[in-house]
């Protein structure tokens, strides 16, 4: 009786996890069977993968329903859920060496989803230029967000197109509906746009938040994520103006100085300031009208300290920072630079200087968590004291609590020659094009206090 074997070994699974007691754990012990339950998840996963595809298998001879159907059945599952489960399902089968890594544990759900949403649905051909030992490797060693860079690069490699193939469906795919909920009484509307537009909407809402808020004397630091505030906002821009033409979008882009000038290469950057990917056509056509500024880093590409010393960082230490980062700079925080203040390291009142060296951004959130948390944070230093980026956050007690890299330098980044390179970020924004750009004005985000 195979299927009850399994049943019951499962059950047993069950028993064991149920009966994990955490009373008198501390964070160690923790941690411990954090990890060890994340493996198991990962194989729960892999498990009704291997379900699906076996399902999969016995629809094509009439003996079963297909997965999705399949997962689909039952009270207790989304359609959504079964749709990811299939789609996980159909991963697995079509990519070599994906099951044994989902099941081994080292592979989780993200990465199954990455592999779902991009390789599934290239065509015969391309499908045929993927090396999956590349990639599977890539997902065992990389996390989520850097694994899923990975696997789109490797797709704009084989299209020769830099990402325009993607840009454009996104563009033609992007949506806004909306309605009157007679239920609730207000209107409502949902949508999606493609990373380019989503930027200069949400961008521009953002500055304006920040204007709404300073002129009700509010602190950024309490209005800037106020949804409400933020409705205000997108009602003034819309229905407020008197302008016949259109206002034209700010979108930070950042790009190195070999792709501006050369061409993409295997470490090209061409990121929105939010970190998504755009196109080389796409930048080269915003770079025909936009303010450029320079960001020159050193031979491990971390940018070399510019702009003076003042109480609040320049404007040029802001570019610097854009370069370095697109989300807060704590360990596995996806909240946007734009939601973040820069933070002194060692505060300004205990002799702190506003320089790239004692500054690093963080959310409202992990900012208070420092301050009133009593939590601290320093750059890691090389063998020069220059440091590499790399933060270190540290519990209340002192000791090491994780460590993080910035998210637009590559972990142990490696260069085959000395000297300085330039990263160039640039605001596409006509309106700045003409002019410099007016000292101590900053983008919407916060300064440290301290």
């Amino acid at each position: 009786m195979p299927t009850q074997l399994a049943v019951n070994e499962l059950d047993d699974v069950i028993d064991v996890v149920r009966s994990v007691d955490l009373t008198d754990f501390d964070e160690s012990q923790l941690k411990s069977v954090l990890r060890t339950a994340r493996r198991v998840q990962a194989s729960l996963d892999a498990l009704i993968c291997q379900i699906g595809v076996k399902a999969n298998r016995l629809a094509d001879t009439g003996q079963s329903a297909p997965a999705i159907d399949l997962f689909a059945s039952g009270d207790r599952v989304r359609s959504s859920t079964a749709k990811r489960d299939a789609a996980r399902s159909q991963a697995v089968q079509t990519v070599h060496g994906l099951a044994e890594a989902a099941s081994s544990g080292t592979i989780g759900g993200d990465h199954l989803d990455i592999f779902a949403r991009r390789i599934t649905k290239l065509t015969t051909e391309e499908r045929a230029k993927i090396d999956d030992n590349t990639l599977v490797g890539q997902a065992k060693r990389l996390g989520p967000k850097r694994f899923d860079q990975a696997v789109k690069r490797a797709i704009d490699t084989i299209r020769q197109d830099d990402g325009l193939t993607e840009t454009n469906q996104k563009r033609a795919a992007s949506t806004f509906t909306h309605w009157f909920d007679h239920t609730t009484g207000m209107g409502r509307f949902t949508g999606s746009l493609d990373p380019e537009r989503y930027e200069a909407l949400t961008t521009t809402i953002d500055q304006h938040v920040a204007t709404l808020a300073n002129a009700n004397d509010t602190t950024s630091e309490t209005t800037h994520k106020d949804s409400n505030l933020a409705a205000a906002a997108l009602i003034e821009l819309v229905c407020t103006t008197d302008k016949r033409t259109p206002n034209l979008p700010h979108i930070t882009v950042v790009i190195d100085h070999e792709t501006a000038t050369q061409g993409t290469h295997n470490n090209t950057i061409r990121q929105t300031g939010n970190g998504h990917e755009l196109p080389l056509q796409a930048v080269e056509r915003m770079m025909c009208d936009a303010v450029l500024q320079r960001v020159v880093v050193d031979n491990h590409n971390v940018p070399i300290n510019v702009g003076r010393k003042h109480r609040t960082a320049t404007s040029a230490q802001w570019t610097a920072i854009r370069a370095i980062y697109n989300t807060c700079a704590w360990n596995n925080c996806d909240r946007p630079l734009s939601w973040c203040q820069l933070h002194h390291i060692t505060e300004w009142r205990h002799g702190g200087a506003t320089d790239l060296n004692n500054l690093v951004p963080l959310c409202t959130h992990h900012h208070h968590q420092v301050h009133e948390g009593q939590w601290s944070v320093k750059l890691k230093s090389t063998s020069n004291a220059t440091p590499d980026r790399t933060l270190e956050m540290y519990k209340p007690d002192g000791t090491l609590h994780a460590t993080a890299h910035p998210t637009r330098i590559p972990p142990q980044a490696q260069t085959t020659h000395t000297g300085e390179q330039i990263m160039t970020p640039f605001t596409a924004d006509r309106k700045l094009s003409t002019r410099a750009q007016p000292p101590g004005k900053h983008p919407p985000t916060g300064q440290c206090p301290n």
